[in-house]
């Protein structure tokens, strides 16, 4: 009887030589909810990268001394001069120009009376534009050899002495005596009161204001007529018919060397 045959060590059939090992692993497509969440965070992580980039390069701007303020250009300024003006900006020279803000600006040409508002833009690298509106004058008042204006609030707006004295008689304001401004102050503040609610058509052709009391308040017209206006009550009312009175050819207001407004619904001539 012959021996079992033994295993010659042949490899056998390639079925037979497979082991567990050498099977490939199963792929699952991934859930959208992370792709999603993936896909956000990268969004995230640029917008993030983005905003840095900004904020370097703003922050970068606004302390550049690359963007240093080197030029103001005032305009609208009249009564203000173009040297007053640009010395009380002088301090902003040098600064970059992005810190400079229209509320610095103001708060420094507003240390004058005349200044109403301010605004400012910037040009870069080294300009910036500011825009002045001013109070109009609507009073004047001789003192000793200068001119003051003054406006509606009672404040001076504009000194005008010696050889400047000149330059203040291309303004149409009507004139305030100077004991009227100095002895009382309420009277001084009823007057001045008045003259800022009139149109300024009507206020051109004022060549005086006075008055007594707060009460009493009267318009000198340039052709000698005299406006009643009273106190400072019904003030647009008033405005409204004496606007009309003076565009008026009626004989009874163009003769009338008294025009009482006093009372603006019915007003009396004699």
């Amino acid at each position: 009887m012959g021996e079992p045959r033994r295993d010659s060590g042949e490899p056998r059939d390639s079925g037979d030589r497979q082991h567990s090992g050498d099977h490939e692993p199963l792929s699952f497509p991934e859930p959208e909810t992370v792709t999603e969440r993936r896909r956000r965070r990268r969004g995230l992580l640029m917008l993030g990268g983005a905003l840095l980039a900004l904020v370097a390069t703003v922050a970068t701007l606004y302390f550049s001394p690359l963007l240093a303020l080197r030029s103001i250009e005032v305009s609208g300024n009249d009564l203000l001069t173009d040297a007053r003006a640009q010395e009380l900006v002088e301090s902003f020279y040098g600064e970059p120009l992005p810190q400079v803000s229209t509320a610095d600006i103001r708060a420094a040409l507003e240390q004058e009376n005349v200044v109403a508002d301010v605004h400012s833009r910037a040009e870069l690298p080294h300009t910036l534009h500011v825009e002045i509106q001013e109070h109009p004058p609507v009073a004047e008042v001789h003192e000793d050899e200068a001119v003051l204006f003054y406006n509606d609030a009672g404040e001076v707006i504009r000194e005008f002495r010696e050889a400047q004295v000149m330059d203040a008689e291309g303004y149409a304001t009507p004139e305030i005596s100077a004991e009227a401004a100095l002895e009382d102050e309420a009277v001084f503040a009823a007057i001045v009161s008045v003259l800022g609610q009139l149109p300024e058509s009507a206020r051109e052709q004022m060549s005086a204001a006075s008055a007594e009391s707060i009460d009493s308040v009267q318009l000198e017209l340039e052709d000698g007529r005299v406006v009643v206006w009273g106190s400072d009550d019904r003030g647009d009312e008033k405005a409204a018919v004496l606007e009309a009175i003076l565009a008026s050819s009626a004989e009874d207001f163009a003769q009338a060397q008294i025009i009482d407004i006093s009372t603006p619904s019915t007003p009396v001539t004699r």
